[in-house]
């Protein structure tokens, strides 16, 4: 960060705080434990912070972020560096027994205990086993994209998952659209599995990554980018663990991927898993 440098609170939100620290980077500001890529963890959870509202402006210090109103300076001096490289690394050969009854199984009790049916994580399962599901309509388009983002990787067709990517990036609502954490998991499923994914991972992170870049937030297009490198939020990285590991006990996962924003969890997951699937064909 540019010490110096003006910034803008780009979202509030009950976890933290969105800043966007210069033209193409917003950090968040977390109130929680859970770590990411491009996340200072606060140390503290003052009261104050409730007073900062969006479009807030502010300056970069040589240790933190300094707020004129409130008067507020948060430090960011101790912040320590953390990356999911450093706990989970590509896979360069194929060792997983995992399979789509798996896979179903880990999406079915993720959707059982969500507060409500995730629409992506319902698509994801249509694209997977379409035979074993009922047909749902022909006019739902996002079911349809799924479908045609799990084919365009399995037969390496950069232009139809280009055209999905075109449908879902900037689709949904909030700071992170539920588009964008489908792609996000999307991204993350291809870096993570290059063994299956050679012929298609760059050409297909890249255009991902520039597509979301175009059509939405700043925030997400931050986040995908991340994804692509390997640099998830750690309660990302358990659940593609989790996927990939049927024989372990999901509970902790599927508590993280629950609580990871109001649904952007689950939409990442259903990105993954929808790779995973295609991983085993």
């Amino acid at each position: 960060m540019a010490q110096g440098n003006e910034f803008i609170v780009r979202g509030v939100t009950s976890r933290g705080i969105f800043v966007s620290v210069d033209e193409r980077t917003v950090v968040f500001l977390s109130r929680e434990r859970f770590k990411g890529p491009l996340i200072v963890n606060l140390p503290w959870d003052s009261p104050v912070l409730n007073q900062i509202a969006i479009k807030a402006e502010g300056k970069v210090c040589p240790h933190g972020f300094r707020f004129p109103n409130p008067d507020l300076f948060i430090s960011v001096s101790s912040a320590n560096k953390w990356s999911a490289l450093n706990l989970w690394s590509p896979i360069p050969l194929p060792g997983s027994a995992v399979n789509h009854s798996q896979i179903s199984s880990f999406l079915n009790v993720l959707q059982s205990r969500a507060s409500a049916p995730n629409e992506l994580v319902a698509a994801a399962l249509q694209a997977i086993n379409p035979d074993a599901l009922p047909r749902l309509e022909d006019g739902d388009e996002t079911t349809k994209y799924i479908h045609q983002v799990y084919q365009a990787v399995q037969t390496n067709d950069l232009p139809a998952l280009q055209s999905a990517t075109h449908y879902l990036a900037g689709r949904g609502r909030g700071l992170t659209p539920s588009g964008d954490d489908f792609l996000l998991g999307v991204a993350y499923g291809l870096f993570m599995l290059p063994y299956r994914f050679r012929a298609v991972f760059e050409p297909a992170s890249a255009m991902i990554v520039a597509t979301v870049k175009k059509r939405s937030t700043l925030i997400s297009a931050n986040l995908v980018e991340c994804a692509a490198a390997g640099e998830v939020d750690e309660r990302l990285g358990a659940a593609f663990q989790a996927l990939l590991h049927p024989e372990l006990p999901p509970d902790a996962a599927i508590r993280g991927i629950l609580g990871w924003g109001s649904s952007s969890g689950m939409d990442a997951t259903a990105g993954m898993a929808v790779i995973m699937a295609v991983m085993k064909n």
